[in-house]
Formats: C-alpha cells, structure tokens, sequence
C-alpha cells in the first residue's frame, strides 16, 4: 500500500502539473510532446533491467516504477482538461482583471478538475498493479512476493488469498476514491435540477 500510495502521489504532482501546463501553453506542450509520447508508449517492464541498475532492487525501485506507469493517464487527463477550458471562462477572467495566476487557479483548474479526477481514477488502479508486479519482479515483500512464493509451491489456497486480496484493495481504493471525488466536484452539482 504505501509504494502505492506515495507512487500515486508523485504521479499525481508531476501529472497534473505537467499537463495542464502542456495543455496551456504551446510552447511547452511543442518542447515536451514528442518525450511524452516516446515514454508512454514504454513498457515498464522492458525498463525493470535500467531502474534495477539506477534505484537497485529496494522500495526505491517498486515507487519509481509506479510512479513512471500513473504519471501518464493523469497528464493525458490534465492536458485534456486544460486544453477544454472554454474561451468565455477566461475572457470573463480577463474582463474582471484577473491576474494571470489567479486566472489559472481560479478559472482553468476548477474546469479542468472532472478530467483531472478521471486519470487519477485510472492511475490509482494502475499504481495497484505495477506496486503488485514490481514486487513480483524485484522484490523480497509485498503480496507480488508472496504470490511468486505461493506459485512457486503450488499453494492454490495462497494464490487465491493473493488475488483476491488485491482485487478487494483495489475495490476499496476506488470506493474512497469517488467519495473524494463527489466531494471534489459538488460544485458542479449546484446548477443542476434535483
């Protein structure tokens, strides 16, 4: 869980920010664009022998290797977001003398939220699996460990506790995730009819 979590939570600073930004600005998406692409259509696994040599075959490694995989949803999401915030919202901005920054945070952020939320959504998942395999491929704990372990036995009764104990997490984590998410964009809810 916490090589979930604290993957997650880069992936969540570098993706939003690097996203929106692309998604703002031109020149940025221009300069980052064709990184972005190459990284992203990488698998993680065909990376495993580079990460193991950099971050060695710790804790270390498995969050690099979470982090890297949910980064990109949520920047896909962040940039689509961005990029959709409608042209009357910041010409309002602008009309009431909003500062560049405030019109960012203010204006193009909450309206890029719903997209945000949803590669989040997605990476959060996604965290779970890598944290999952990253552990099968390099790693002396962690429910990946011990399924490789139980595999290795022939231990069914394990391998099934294994899985299912990572589909319930991983159930789990969605369910807190959308009650943040209500929580998040009730906002939205306002000027709808009941």
């Amino acid at each position: 869980m916490r090589v979930t979590l604290v993957g997650f939570a880069v992936a969540t600073a570098v993706g939003v920010i690097v996203g929106f930004l692309m998604g703002r600005f031109r020149p940025i998406w221009a300069m980052l664009e064709p990184t972005v692409e190459l990284l992203r259509q990488t698998p993680v696994t065909a990376l495993f022998p580079l990460l193991i040599l950099y971050f060695g075959i710790g804790e270390q490694l498995k969050v690099v290797a979470v982090a890297l995989v949910a980064t990109f949803p949520i920047l896909l999401s962040s940039y689509t977001g961005a990029r959709n915030v409608a042209a009357t919202m910041t010409e309002t901005a602008r009309t009431f003398k909003l500062s560049w920054l405030r019109t960012q945070w203010e204006v193009a952020l909450p309206c890029a939220l719903p997209y945000v939320l949803v590669g989040m959504r997605q990476a959060l998942g996604i965290a779970l699996v890598v944290s999952v395999v990253a552990s099968m491929l390099a790693g002396n704990t962690g429910v990946g460990y011990y399924l490789m372990q139980a595999q290795q036995v022939l231990n069914v009764t394990a391998l099934f506790a294994g899985i299912l104990s990572t589909a319930l997490v991983g159930y789990l984590l969605n369910q807190v995730f959308l009650v943040a998410e209500y929580f998040l964009t009730r906002w939205q809810r306002y000027g709808t009819t009941s």
